[in-house]
């Protein structure tokens, strides 16, 4: 019985040798299919590529690039527009007021009316003073009556007096009566002329043509002496005052015609005069211009410019603002033309240049450009350092 379970085991043993040997075999025929289709893609990829970096595209040459070019157009210095701004105001300004006490009994201006040189513009009350002139005038009558009848009893003296009726002290009476009587009656022409003095300030006329302005009392309120009542404004002269630079000044023509715009409306004006002292706040000198009979008066106290050219002498070139390029650390460069050799054709060249002065669509520079540099009109976006370009009309 145990050499039938040995033979049994001997057996067993046997057969899953064979399984394992088996399971071996395959597992290396397996890895080496996979091994030789791995070279064989890696092969096949290898070559694929070399053919395809042999084959040689066919690239055809781009057009040059056609670009405007122009010469710079040398300045020995360029003028700079300074805006200068002022106020408009009038030539004269007073504020118009009673010398007298007294309640005003009728104003005939309103704000904003015009009125004329020597018009009428507010009276006062002057009731009493008319009573007291009719009384110094019925006091003059008295005093006419008593020196007419002064001067008969002087006479009739007089004629005693060389009869020998009447004695010197006599006649130094009457002579003296006459004369007392002659100096009142001056005194009453005196009281009656500051009678007239009075009932003139009681009436106030504007001293200019012009406009008015504020309205500070009205009818019935009671004026004391220098209390303003109306404002008048001159506006035959309008005038604006504006504060200048000391250089500015200087360089200012006397008998020229000037520019100012006051609210976006242009207005030729000429030149007045100067204050002859510094404005110490603003380190300016205050310039006086009137306006030339304008068409319409604008507001007194509004902005007024005054714009000035000034020259500035340095050397450069005016160019397009277009042809300009921003360059590195803040620069501004040109793109310039040389000739390019052989073909005809140019080549485009960077050119450092500092930017002096720049207006609207110019800019005045300088730099290493000369008078007959050929310089890329527009288009700077289009074009680099390097590139060949061809001017436009050449054909090239």
């Amino acid at each position: 019985m145990r050499d039938k379970v040995d033979e049994a085991d001997g057996q067993g043993s046997g057969s899953g040798r064979l399984k394992r040997l088996a399971r071996g075999l395959l597992s290396l025929t397996t890895f080496s299919v996979n091994s030789a289709l791995a070279v064989a893609a890696v092969m096949l990829g290898v070559t694929t590529i070399q053919m395809r970096a042999e084959e040689k595209p066919q690239i055809s040459a781009a057009p040059l690039i056609e670009v405007a070019a122009f010469r710079p157009d040398f300045q020995a210095g360029y003028d700079v527009a300074r805006r200068f701004t002022g106020r408009l105001e009038p030539a004269r300004q007073t504020d118009l007021a009673f010398e007298l006490t007294g309640t005003i009994r009728e104003i005939m201006a309103d704000e904003g009316g015009t009125v004329g040189a020597g018009d009428i513009i507010a009276r006062l009350d002057t009731r009493s003073l008319e009573a007291e002139r009719r009384r110094q005038q019925a006091n003059r009558s008295a005093a006419e009556s008593d020196l007419e009848l002064a001067q008969l009893t002087l006479d009739r003296r007089r004629k005693l007096q060389k009869a020998g009726h009447v004695s010197d002290e006599v006649l130094d009476q009457a002579r003296l009566a006459l004369s007392r009587l002659n100096a009142s009656l001056a005194q009453i022409d005196a009281a009656i002329e500051a009678i007239d003095i009075n009932l003139d300030k009681s009436v106030l006329r504007s001293p200019f043509g012009g406009r008015v302005g504020a309205r500070l009392l009205d009818e019935g309120a009671t004026a004391t002496p220098g209390q303003p009542v109306l404002s008048v404004l001159e506006s035959a002269r309008p005038t604006v005052r504006i504060g200048l630079a000391p250089d500015v000044v200087k360089s200012l023509d006397p008998d020229g015609t000037f520019t100012i715009e006051i609210g976006g409306q242009p207005f030729k004006a000429r030149f007045a005069g100067l204050r002859p002292d510094l404005q110490t706040r603003t380190r300016t000198i205050e310039a006086l211009f009137e306006l030339e009979a304008p068409p319409a008066l604008p507001g007194f106290g509004q902005l007024a410019e005054l714009s000035v050219e000034e020259h500035v002498a340095s050397p450069g070139y005016w160019v397009p603002a277009a042809s300009l390029k921003e360059g590195p650390r803040g620069l501004w460069t040109l793109l310039t033309l040389v000739d390019a050799p052989d073909d005809g054709t140019h080549l485009v060249v960077r050119e450092a240049v500092e930017v002096l002065h720049m207006n609207a669509d110019r800019a005045f520079v300088r730099g290493t450009i000369t008078r007959d540099t050929q310089i890329v009109a527009e288009g700077v976006h289009r074009v680099v350092a390097g590139q060949p370009v061809r001017l436009q009309g050449s054909g090239a």
